[in-house]
């Protein structure tokens, strides 16, 4: 079987190297430096007592809390096994013959909705470093009749953040369009600003507005997401969910982290907004590498042409155990864009001197 590319691979290539996955410095994935909030550890370990017990069918005490935290109607909430998940489950049950894409993009989109027969469209919305403008995007996207779009905001791999003014534009012309509008704010929560399209999904009938819970709260081995979506879009996506979609470890640490994040929260952002700043700033003053600018946990870089992306790669690895997300399979992109995560102080120093000792 052919799996897609993605970062994280810690596991497959500790094993290949003879290495423990903790000796592996990751800046493929973009996960929470902080890790775990307050009392998830501890929730997980107690979960470990059931686990001869079937968790809630349709994981209605996550349900409840993340309907509390959006005020929403729990009904509006569907829970998956990570959003990746979700966004297969779309696919399933909208089934349509069309989907934009704006590109470059998270890259499951596209196949979750080709392997549902759709027909996938991608359209350039940034190149070179610089987004189009909205108006000839709206413009030449309405021209595809596309009955759903994918906006992924914050946008992976660019970083790039669209605000609210942007997103009600966008969904009031795709409505008009009869266009669904599917926000992935799998990042949202690494912004300082609010903004987030989550409980606006009661205003518009063409909305979803898919969140991820892995990437803020460190749980990525666990898998756990959400979509959310007005009564009747919920009803029809959330009658082809599977039951039992959510394990009983996954719900107690997604269920205890939503309760205890608030501080949490604040200090991921200061940390991210810190960190992003040395290291966009350190990386910057390399004459072989470009660094985009960036809203969120991660920072999209281009490559001199001399530089060959898989001898980086190897030198790093071989170097420090430093994994870093190359962006060739990204529509738009090419083999000299790269992908690094915001990590902690000392492991994006790490970085900085192995990329410095590079070249």
């Amino acid at each position: 079987m052919i799996m897609p590319v993605h970062g994280g691979e810690v596991f497959r290539l500790a094993a290949e190297a003879g290495l423990q996955p903790e000796e592996i410095i990751d800046f493929s994935a973009n996960i929470n430096p902080l890790g775990l909030p307050p009392g998830v550890r501890e929730s997980m370990l107690k979960a470990l007592d059931g686990l001869a017990n079937y968790p809630e069918i349709g994981a209605e005490s996550l349900r409840q809390a993340i309907a509390q935290r959006h005020r929403l109607p729990a009904a509006d909430v569907i829970v998956g096994n990570g959003s990746t998940a979700l966004i297969y489950l779309l696919a399933r049950a909208l089934r349509p013959k069309k989907v934009l894409l704006w590109a470059p993009t998270f890259t499951e989109y596209e196949r979750a909705f080709a392997l549902a027969r759709g027909r996938v469209f991608n359209l350039l919305s940034w190149s070179e470093g610089e987004p189009h403008t909205l108006d000839k995007l709206l413009k030449k996207s309405l021209e595809y009749k596309a009955e759903l779009i994918f906006i992924c905001n914050p946008n992976n791999p660019t970083g790039s953040l669209r605000t609210p003014e942007e997103l009600e534009k966008i969904i009031s012309g795709f409505a008009k369009a009869g266009t669904i509008c599917v926000i992935d704010e799998a990042f949202i929560d690494f912004v300082g600003a609010d903004c987030s399209f989550a409980e606006r999904v009661k205003e518009f009938d063409n909305l979803l507005v898919l969140r991820s819970l892995t990437k803020i709260y460190a749980l990525a081995g666990l898998r756990c997401g959400y979509l959310l979506a007005g009564e009747k879009l919920a009803r029809e996506i959330g009658g082809l969910l599977e039951p039992w979609s959510l394990n009983s470890i996954a719900m107690a640490a997604a269920t205890t982290a939503l309760k205890n994040d608030k501080n949490f929260m604040a200090e991921t952002i200061a940390l991210i907004e810190q960190q992003r700043n040395y290291l966009t700033a350190a990386l910057s003053a390399l004459d072989w590498l470009e660094i985009f600018p960036s809203r969120v946990n991660y920072l999209l870089a281009r490559l001199a042409r001399a530089i060959d992306i898989d001898d980086l790669k190897r030198f790093l690895f071989s170097r420090e155990k430093i994994l870093v997300r190359s962006c060739a399979d990204y529509f738009g992109l090419g083999r000299e864009y790269m992908r690094f995560a915001v990590k902690g102080e000392m492991e994006n120093l790490r970085l900085i001197k192995a990329l410095q000792a590079y070249r």
